[in-house]
């Protein structure tokens, strides 16, 4: 029964990560674009997207070590 229930619950680490990392860019590309311009925004969405992104596959490997 438990092995069934972890079936139906599939998420997509992936697909996870991409929303992450899409919502992490864009909140510290507005703070910065308040602070220095429109090239904060595109520099902070960058890289807040990547940090976000694999923050989130880390966060959900070590999820799914420890269960």
């Amino acid at each position: 029964m438990i092995e069934a229930s972890k079936a139906e619950k599939r998420t997509y680490p992936y697909a996870t990560a991409f929303v992450a990392g899409l919502v992490t860019g864009v909140v510290a590309g507005l703070i910065a674009y308040l602070i220095v311009g429109l090239a904060g925004f595109i520099i902070a969405f960058i890289i807040g997207a990547i940090t976000g992104s694999r923050a989130t596959l880390l966060v959900i490997r070590v999820r799914e070590k420890t269960s």
